[in-house]
């Protein structure tokens, strides 16, 4: 395979990386935002249960669609295990850089003129719950690529 193809494959697997993560970022979200308006919590340590919460179920979700989408005819009964393993460990990275981010909310000194101090919390917390998720998110895609989901690795 020429490295043209090779460049041409890798960004079209980054794409498809890239899309499964979108669903990934929006099954988070969307349980993140369920219990943070539910209990209230936008900061602090509670967040780390919050994210194993989100982890169960994206974590199952992410593998199938990689799976099957993105590094196609790879499968192999340990690849869940190793993908799971990624996925956990940026967990752990993301709950850390998610405590820390959502611990100085930037938005209370400039907008909180008129507006309710819990809204910008929450608004805060979806930024930086998107920050966290693209950064490590890009990191994911180079371990699973790399080892996950190596052809030449399950040959």
């Amino acid at each position: 395979m020429s490295n043209k193809n090779k460049t041409l494959k890798s960004l079209t697997q980054f794409i498809k990386y890239s899309l499964v993560g979108a669903t990934n970022i929006i099954i988070d979200i969307i349980i993140l935002n369920i219990l943070s308006y539910t209990t209230g919590i936008t900061s602090g340590k509670m967040l780390f249960v919050f994210n194993v919460i989100a982890f169960c179920v994206y974590s199952f979700c992410g593998y199938k669609l990689n799976n099957k989408f993105t590094f196609r005819g790879t499968s192999q009964k340990k690849a869940y295990i190793q993908y799971a393993s990624v996925l956990f460990f940026s967990m752990i990275l993301n709950s850390f850089m998610l405590i820390l981010l959502t611990s100085h909310n930037p938005l209370i000194h400039h907008m909180h003129r008129g507006v309710n101090i819990k809204r910008l919390n929450h608004i805060w917390f979806n930024m930086c719950i998107l920050i966290d998720s693209m950064t490590i998110g890009f990191l994911g895609f180079l371990v699973n690529k790399t080892f996950v989901f190596n052809k030449k690795k399950t040959r």
